[in-house]
């Protein structure tokens, strides 16, 4: 059983380390004995909503489970629950196939079983806003992918719609409580952020962030050891913990990997969990794991598309922009020809993987909508994105005033034809028009011209 391949993993390890003839379960009933006690004396002394920030993780579900044990013993004392609770989950649209399914799979169950108990239960799944998706700022954009000095992927689909819902939700009940799944144990960083925390007598401390919002963090001071045996001795209310001991049996190769959907929650020992395109790490450790088991290869396309980011992210690699787009000169956005690249790839990479995906899609038809609305602000008239989503059997919904309409675009194809031009120079020329459209001197734009042109005669248009 994987339970108990976990279970005696950290306990044996909790027992090399600590013999000093303490009984470790008994010590861990203790515990949760207490945690759980404490829990129903904070739910009752006010009428300030729960949060609970659930990741898919160990540590974010022990919160939940400890939690929900709570309400349930609660309802069996016939005390009515008088508040709500939330579950609030991260859903970036770039997660690992496999976690995303788990995730959501673990939302339902939770859900289901929230509403056959009666549970005042509430699972609320965070998004960013279509404009401030990954595709959207990568290939509508331009942004380099992500790394350690401009992680801007963070703030734009985990932190911020964490903290509107947190935000609007505090100004609806004046204030709410926050439980995180957070423990010194996990690492000497999260054990000095823990000890910073300011807490009152209750043990909460304020969110630095979000107005009369508070944190607490019950299981901050349990091990490892007192995680896993929990999660392996007592099954989950809404059903077992074994689908997510698999997953960091096959992600991990030290069996302590967390599930990092939560802009709280640490990357974990020497391996992560998470969105499939990330660059911030060097080297997707927990991807690498996965594909050395037979069932998870199907994968490998994925994997290839993400070292291929991080691979065009490199200055030299000629797929950047000179400048950046407030005109300084640095090394800059994803050119408009490689953010077109990177789009076929990826709509490929979808194709290649359909059975696998069952029917979900790599990006949105939103989303697909969204980088034509940013292409056209970088002088595509030619709805090259809803074309290429066409090409590959998206048919994505999309009527633009600004680009050329289908009689426009047939009779700049029928003039390059009589003339015998190329429309993709055709396409790059107007580019560059439009990229001098509010320029009150435009004799550079002659220079790019001739410098367009030049490229063209010698077969290096897609360079620029």
């Amino acid at each position: 059983m994987i339970e108990n391949k976990f279970a005696n993993f950290w306990l044996n390890r909790y027992n090399h380390n600590n013999n000093k003839g303490v009984n470790f379960m008994d010590q861990l009933t203790e515990k949760i004995t207490t945690i759980k006690r404490h829990l129903k004396e904070e739910f009752l002394t006010d009428t300030r909503p729960w949060v609970v920030t659930f990741s898919g993780g160990k540590d974010s579900t022990t919160v939940l489970h400890l939690v929900v044990d709570m309400l349930l013993e609660m309802k069996k004392e016939g005390i009515v629950q008088t508040k709500k609770v939330y579950v609030v989950s991260s859903d970036t649209g770039v997660e690992m196939p496999l976690i995303e399914d788990y995730a959501g799979n673990k939302l339902d169950q939770i859900r289901k079983f929230a509403e056959k108990e009666n549970l005042d239960i509430h699972v609320e799944k965070l998004s960013p806003k279509v404009t401030e998706s990954f595709w959207t700022l990568l290939l509508g954009k331009g942004y380099p992918s992500p790394n350690q000095t401009f992680r801007w992927c963070t703030d734009r689909m985990k932190i911020r719609p964490a903290t509107t819902f947190l935000k609007g939700l505090s100004d609806q009940n004046i204030s709410i409580l926050m439980l995180l799944g957070v423990r010194s144990d996990e690492s000497a960083s999260r054990a000095a952020s823990i000890e910073r925390r300011d807490d009152n007598f209750r043990g909460y401390s304020m969110h630095p962030d979000i107005p009369n919002a508070f944190v607490y963090s019950p299981i901050k001071d349990w091990t490892n050891a007192e995680v896993w045996t929990f999660l392996s001795k007592y099954p989950a209310p809404w059903g077992k913990h074994d689908d997510m001991m698999v997953l960091y049996d096959k992600g991990s190769g030290e069996g302590d990997c967390n599930v990092a959907l939560n802009p709280e929650a640490a990357t974990c020992g020497k391996t992560r969990f998470g969105c499939w395109v990330c660059t911030v790490v060097t080297k997707d450790k927990s991807m690498d794991n996965m594909l050395k088991n037979p069932e998870d290869q199907w994968m490998k396309p994925l994997h290839n598309f993400r070292n291929l980011l991080e691979d065009y992210r490199d200055p030299e690699s000629g797929k950047r922009q000179p400048r950046r787009r407030n005109g300084q000169k640095s090394i800059g956005p994803f050119k408009l020809q490689t953010r077109k690249e990177l789009l076929e790839k990826l709509l490929e990479t979808e194709q290649k993987l359909k059975l696998e995906l069952a029917g979900k899609t790599l990006i949105k038809d939103e989303e697909i909508i969204q980088i034509q609305e940013e292409w056209l602000n970088d002088g595509d008239f030619f709805e090259s994105a809803i074309k290429l989503a066409k090409s590959y059997g998206r048919n994505v919904p999309y009527q633009s005033v600004k680009a050329f309409n289908q009689d426009e675009q047939e009779y700049i194809d029928s003039l390059c034809h009589e003339h015998n031009i190329n429309k993709e120079l055709i396409d790059h020329i107007m580019q560059c028009e439009h990229s001098y459209r509010h320029h009150s001197i435009r004799a550079k734009a002659f220079g790019e011209f001739e410098t367009i042109i030049e490229r063209f005669a010698k077969g290096q248009l897609n360079e620029i």
